[in-house]
């Protein structure tokens, strides 16, 4: 699979990760839905299908009690 196979609220969701760093910040799902105007719900399965479709883009981590991600 690859981006051209994301619908339109994963690449939103994508997008989002992308330009902001929760590397170094925690990832907040409650604020992404806020900000990309979506369920919490909708949220969550966006992110389960970028780790399928662009999995080699999108890094998923836990740290000191933090969820993370990164996508590039």
């Amino acid at each position: 699979m690859a981006f051209k196979d994301l619908t339109s609220t994963e690449q939103k969701v994508y997008e989002y990760i992308r330009d902001n760093d929760f590397g170094d910040y925690p990832w907040v799902t409650a604020q992404a839905a806020r900000v990309l105007g979506m369920t919490e719900e909708d949220v969550y399965k966006a992110l389960s299908e970028l780790t399928k479709k662009v999995r080699d883009n999108v890094w998923i981590f836990y740290d000191s009690g933090n969820l993370h991600i990164v996508a590039d």
